[in-house]
C-alpha cells in the first residue's frame, strides 16, 4: 500500500480564527491551540486529508484514527481497528497540503513556486552536495529555481522517511541522482504542476514506481531519484 494526495486549502479571512474541529485527537487539539491563527487551516486540512487516505487504504473509518501531533516529531497514526502497522507523513506550504500513507516507511514534502528572497547560488551552496552543485551550475539560469526546489523536496521527503537520527541534517551530505522510474534503486519520486512541487520517498521500489499523486493533473511533470547520504569531503 502506498497512497499520496495533494490538496489546496481555502485561506481564512484576515483575522479569522478556525474553531477546533471535534474530530481532532487530544494531541492534535493541543498542537492546534498552540498554533497561530494563520497556521491552523493548513494544520486541519492536512490532518483531514491524511484521514481520508487512511480510510481509503485500510478500510478503517477516518474517525477511528488517532494521529499524534507533537512539535518536532513525525506524525504517528494508530487505531484499535487497524489491521496492522501503518506509516504516514504530512507536509504543507503556502496553502497546499500533502499526505502519504504506506505499509513501510514513507516521507512526503510539498513546496510552491514563489519569488526568491535570497541568492540562488547561496542557497544551492547550503543544500547541494559538491557533485550536485557542479551539475546545478550547468543548468540555465531560468531553470535553476525549479532545479533547486526539486532537489530540496526530494531530500526533505527522503529525510522524513529515514529512521530518527539516521540521516544527516546537513543536506550537503545527501546526494540525489536522477534515474528511471522503474529503476530498483529509485527511492524518491517527484511531481510538478506549477506552482506545486511534490516529492514522495518509499523503501518499496515497486510501490513507488506505481504511485500516483492524487490532486495533481495526470499530465504533470514526473521524475525518479536515488537519494543517499554521502561521506563528507575533507
Amino acid at each position: 500500500m502506498l497512497l499520496l494526495a495533494v490538496a489546496r486549502g481555502v485561506p481564512s479571512p484576515p483575522g479569522a480564527e478556525l474553531a477546533t474541529p471535534g474530530w481532532l485527537g487530544a494531541s492534535e487539539r493541543r498542537r492546534f491551540a498552540a498554533l497561530p491563527p494563520a497556521a491552523r487551516r493548513a494544520f486541519v486540512a492536512s490532518r483531514a486529508l491524511l484521514r481520508e487516505l487512511l480510510q481509503s487504504g485500510t478500510g478503517v473509518p477516518a474517525a477511528a484514527w488517532d494521529i499524534s501531533a507533537e512539535a518536532g516529531s513525525a506524525p504517528v497514526a494508530t487505531s484499535p481497528d487497524a489491521p496492522g502497522g501503518v506509516h504516514v507523513s504530512l507536509s504543507h506550504r503556502l496553502g497546499w497540503v500533502a499526505a502519504a500513507v504506506a505499509d513501510v516507511a514513507v516521507g512526503v514534502d510539498v513546496e510552491c513556486d514563489r519569488p526568491a528572497r535570497s541568492d540562488a547560488g547561496e542557497r544551492a551552496a547550503l543544500m547541494l552536495s559538491p557533485d550536485e552543485l557542479i551539475e546545478w551550475q550547468s543548468v540555465g539560469a531560468a531553470a535553476r529555481e525549479d532545479a533547486l526546489l526539486a532537489r530540496w523536496t526530494t531530500k526533505e521527503a527522503w529525510f522524513k522517511a529515514c529512521p530518527p537520527n539516521a540521516a544527516p541534517w546537513d543536506f550537503r551530505r545527501v546526494h540525489a541522482s536522477a534515474c528511471a522510474p522503474a529503476d530498483a534503486r529509485a527511492n524518491v519520486r517527484t511531481w510538478r504542476a506549477a506552482p506545486v512541487h511534490v516529492a514522495l520517498c518509499c523503501a518499496d521500489p515497486r510501490a513507488l514506481a506505481a504511485a500516483r499523486c492524487e490532486g495533481l493533473p495526470p499530465a504533470c511533470e514526473e521524475a525518479a531519484w536515488r537519494v543517499a547520504s554521502v561521506a563528507p569531503r575533507h
